[in-house]
């Protein structure tokens, strides 16, 4: 296919370390052509391109100027989807190689990035752009974190009964933001930092709408790339200074309350997706990326006197969360 497609046979194909997802990536070497490389997404199945929510959520971000990338090939039959190649430094690497004065540019840029996706007045072009957070939703995420990392990772009784009320009454108010055009994976592994401060925007296909503060929590709490509090403070008075939802919800304090819930659910969520990969796929990678996310959610609850009940029952779970994921001595 890239043969086909560059008039140059793949020279040589080197497997990427994978996410947390069921879908694999090579990137693929064609010197002497123009681009140089590209990368194959290999799908766990055959697709459909009319019903595939990558290609739709795609063309969708493309058309509103979002840097995402290229698609050059397909074959559906094959579950092959030839792609643009972003480089192979994340943010991620750029802030673990150098630090937050060399990632500021880009994190400036993907706070504008964030704004000018939700401030977009296209419409979406199909269903996959029309979904939303719900509460059940978010709440479903939340059990997922109660089960994988409390029960089976902690080995520690979580009764489902305990639990469900004050995960409700999270979500809830999580869901009562301001809607708009969410990512929902917005964070520094995400997000590819090219040379001249170029950003391209990966793993999107999840996109729907959703509470407006959802993304930028999920930037400036990011797990991989713990950000210094003069950092995150930066990005969110320049999200607050472009966002009309911002400013739909009130003041200064208002929004850190939002922000700070949809941090919290979302860090959660992160625990959960973590703890799986440990107790459910025998995977130990996402183990030290725990203490991180329990760090914010700490924060996120100092901020929201109206979830104490919450904090008190997280609290023996979120200690032994911390030694889970702690590097051995």
């Amino acid at each position: 296919m890239a043969g086909e497609r560059f008039g140059a046979p793949g020279a040589d194909a080197a497997l990427l370390a994978g996410d947390a997802s069921e879908r694999r990536y090579a990137r693929l070497h064609h010197p002497g052509a123009e681009p140089p490389s590209s990368i194959g997404m290999i799908l766990s199945a055959p697709f459909d391109p009319a019903e595939l929510p990558f290609l739709e959520v795609r063309a969708h971000l493309a058309a509103i100027g979002q840097p995402v990338p290229e698609v050059y090939a397909m074959d559906p039959g094959a579950g092959l989807i030839l792609i643009e190649d972003g480089g192979g430094r994340s943010l991620e690497d750029l802030w673990n190689a150098s630090g937050w004065e060399a990632a500021q540019p880009y994190y400036l840029k993907a706070v504008d990035l964030l704004v000018a996706l939700q401030e977009s007045k296209r419409g979406p072009s199909g269903p996959a752009l029309r979904r939303a957070f719900d509460p059940a939703f978010f709440a479903r995420e939340l059990h997922h974190t109660r089960r994988w990392a409390f029960e089976a990772l902690l080995g520690m009784e979580a009764p489902e009964a305990a639990f469900a009320p004050p995960f409700e009454a999270l979500c809830e108010a999580v869901c009562r933001q301001p809607f708009r055009l969410a990512h929902r994976d917005y964070h520094s592994r995400n997000l590819m930092a090219g040379p001249g401060g170029r950003l391209m925007v990966l793993d999107f296909q999840d996109a729907r709408r959703g509470p407006a503060a959802y993304d930028l929590a999920s930037l400036v709490f990011d797990s991989y790339a713990e950000l210094p509090g003069e950092a995150r403070e930066l990005l969110i008075a320049r999200f607050r200074g472009g966002a009309s939802a911002a400013r739909e919800m009130g003041g200064a304090g208002a929004f850190r309350a939002a922000l700070a819930a949809a941090g919290l659910q979302r860090n959660l969520k992160a625990i959960g997706t973590f703890a799986f990969q440990r107790a459910g796929r025998g995977k130990t990678f996402y183990l030290p990326f725990i203490p991180p996310a329990v760090r914010s959610v700490r924060g996120h609850l100092a901020l929201l006197p109206e979830q104490a009940a919450l904090g008190s029952l997280l609290g023996p779970f979120l200690d032994a969360l911390e030694r889970v994921g702690a590097p051995r001595a």
